[in-house]
């Protein structure tokens, strides 16, 4: 019954920091600031899905976890992109599991493309862009967009969330695709988060 409770809370006061004025979404959402910060929590991942596979235009090459022994997971991921784009939209959201995995703060998209000539000063797409920048940096580069192979070996640390997130399971949604909606590449990261007590999280939230 407290968890539910607790989980509702959490629920309402995430909708409300949707709602509240550029100058909190600025806070919460500043990457550069607060990536080099301690967290009060770790992450776990838990399972990678690069769905939506076998794509039209792309071909996967591989993806997949390497887990690792008191240290984290690896992500492998490789896709070879034989065509070249100058428009690539990247959508993504940040869902979290209540009964239901719900969206929760982080759910936008944007022409990578256009963003990567002019960066604007949305708080959310500059979080985004700087996470995906640090996490797979071959793929985050000005366009045109293809013509080779992108393999990543990467993996999810805790400076890439916001600072103070409440405890849970959570699944981030990331999706590549043309002007005509076709897919190029799509992943599902799993990953739980566990915080050092409940007080702190409460308070911080």
């Amino acid at each position: 019954m407290l968890s539910n409770v607790i989980h509702s809370l959490f629920w309402v006061v995430g909708i409300l920091m949707l709602l509240c004025p550029a100058p909190y979404a600025e806070n919460v959402f500043s990457y550069e600031d607060q990536k080099n910060f301690t967290r009060q929590f770790k992450i776990q991942v838990q399972r990678l899905v690069c769905n939506e596979a076998p794509y039209k235009e792309t071909v996967l090459l591989e993806c997949r976890m390497i887990f690792r022994r008191n240290q984290r997971s690896l992500l492998c991921m490789s896709i070879k992109v034989p065509k070249l784009y100058h428009y690539v939209m990247v959508q993504f959201q940040l869902n979290y599991k209540f009964t239901t995995y719900q969206t929760f703060l982080i759910d936008g998209k944007v022409e990578g493309c256009a963003y990567m000539r002019h960066q604007n000063n949305d708080p959310v797409l500059s979080y985004m862009y700087g996470v995906l920048r640090d996490m797979i940096p071959s793929v985050v580069q000005p366009c045109p967009y293809g013509n080779k192979t992108y393999t990543e070996l990467t993996m999810l640390k805790e400076e890439y969330a916001p600072k103070s997130i409440p405890a849970g399971d959570y699944r981030m949604d990331v999706r590549f695709s043309t002007k005509t909606n076709v897919t190029l590449f799509s992943l599902q990261l799993f990953f739980g988060v566990r915080r050092r007590g409940i007080l702190n999280s409460m308070l911080e939230w």
